[in-house]
Parts: structure tokens; sequence; C-alpha cells
């Protein structure tokens, strides 16, 4: 798979799921494509959190309907640049086009979501 076609899956696809590691199990969670990257954010802050696995080991796998796709986890060196198009994307993908939970998008783009953004990069591109 190419990167064009991963970043149209996650763009398109309404739920994508994450898993931290290879053991973990696949959870919900909402992904957004930022200038041809891809972010996601903790909504649950939880101490065993996919968020905090990443933070330990950066590999696992992102999964949009049924295909997966293995990804390293990092926080973001350009996050404070970069959180403004994060929380547009948000806004668009989950309030304006998809119509998902607009009062959870408009929330996912406060300072303590933001702060817990996190890239996952695409490992098993053609």
């Amino acid at each position: 798979m190419q990167k064009d076609e991963v970043l149209n899956l996650v763009n398109e696809t309404k739920t994508p799921q994450i898993r931290a590691g290879e053991t973990h199990h696949f959870n919900d969670i909402w992904m957004v494509v930022v200038d041809g990257r891809i972010f996601c954010r903790q909504y649950s802050f939880g101490k065993r959190s996919w968020y905090s696995a990443f933070l330990e080991d950066p590999k696992g796998a992102i999964k949009c309907d049924d295909t997966v796709i293995d990804i390293q986890a990092q926080i973001p060196a350009d996050l404070d640049d970069i959180n403004s198009k994060i929380n547009a994307a948000y806004i668009e993908k989950y309030d304006t086009r998809l119509h998902h939970y607009p009062e959870i998008a408009h929330k996912m783009t406060g300072e303590k979501y933001m702060a817990k953004t996190m890239e996952l990069i695409p490992t098993s591109l053609d």
C-alpha cells in the first residue's frame, strides 16, 4: 500500500482503530490527516492506555475497516506549531464532514488533549 492510499483510508474511515505493540487489542480512536501525516489524541487518561504504551514502545498498528497498517508512534517534534491544524482537522472530520459527535470533536481541541497528541507513521508501505 502506498502512503497516499493509507492517508486516504485514514481520512475516510469514520472510526479507525489503534493497537499499541503486538499483543494488545485494537481500540476505536479518532485519527486525522494533516500535511500528509496521521495524528490522534488520547481521550481517556488512564495510566494503562495506548498512549502510555507507545511511550514505552513505539511499535503498533492502525486498522481501517479490514486493512491493518504497521506504524511507529511518536510525539511530534513540531507539536506546538501543528496543533492548530490538527484542531481544525478534528472539527472538519468529526463535526462538519462526518457529523459524528460534534461536542467531543470540539472537546478534543482543548489544551489537555492537545498535550496528548501522537503522530502515527506508517512503516509497512510499498
